[in-house]
Order: structure tokens, then C-alpha cells, then sequence
């Protein structure tokens, strides 16, 4: 599915929820390709919206409680965001010692992530058979 083809369907569902044909949480195990939310309707918890993608976040930042956005292009792909509700961040140092902790374990995987792609493409043996 090419970026046209996916912003079309994401626009289709958002109508979809709008109309209350069905719910977001609905719409996230039919439709997600991620299997970390699909599972639990899409929903990704509590978390800062700095940990976010920025297109993801600038998206985020804009919506009010209750209310979903149109589909969002980010480095990840489509998306559909529905903010549920939102509170104050604890500053303390415990907090922000767990933020950082969380975000160096976020890029080291995605470091090691794509080391191992890396890996996988250099090992792979593809051969090519012609008639």
C-alpha cells in the first residue's frame, strides 16, 4: 500500500469513528499494523508526548480530550491518534530519572534494531533463477 492509498483508507476509517459506525479501539484491532497497541485498541498508555515521533506529537499536542485526529504521517508510517485524557507530568527526580532512563532504552533499541536488519539484509542469500 503506497502513502496515497494509506492516507485514503486512515480517512475512511477516521469518518468511520466520526459517525460512531465504529470506535477508535474498534478501528485499532481491525485496521493497526502494530501489534504493540492493535491488541489493546490502540491505546499506548500514559507517556509524555516528547517521546513521540514529532509529527506524532505536534498531532497529539493538538487535539483536545476525547477528540481524534486525521491521519498523521511520522517516520513510522500512517496514524490515527485518539486522546483519552491527560494529566500533569511529575517532575521529581525519580520521574525524570525514569523519562531518561526510558528514552536511552528507547533509542538503544532501535539502535540494535537496526543494526540486526542491517545484519539480516548483509547474510541474506538470494538467488535468481532465470528460464
Amino acid at each position: 500500500m503506497n502513502d496515497a492509498q494509506a492516507q485514503a483508507k486512515l480517512e475512511q476509517i477516521a469518518a468511520e469513528i466520526k459517525s460512531g459506525k465504529i470506535t477508535f479501539a474498534q478501528a485499532a484491532k481491525t485496521y493497526s499494523e502494530d501489534p504493540g497497541s492493535a491488541n489493546q485498541g490502540g491505546d499506548l498508555g500514559w507517556a509524555t508526548p516528547d517521546i513521540f515521533d514529532p509529527a506524532f506529537r505536534d498531532a497529539l499536542m493538538r487535539l483536545n480530550k476525547g477528540q481524534t485526529s486525521g491521519p498523521v504521517h511520522s517516520s513510522f508510517g500512517w496514524h490515527l491518534i485518539e486522546l483519552l485524557d491527560s494529566r500533569q507530568v511529575d517532575r521529581t527526580d525519580a520521574a525524570q530519572k525514569d523519562r531518561a532512563y526510558r528514552m536511552l532504552m528507547n533509542r538503544k533499541f532501535s539502535e540494535e534494531a537496526a543494526t540486526w536488519m542491517q545484519e539480516q539484509r548483509a547474510s541474506a542469500y538470494v538467488k535468481i533463477l532465470s528460464n
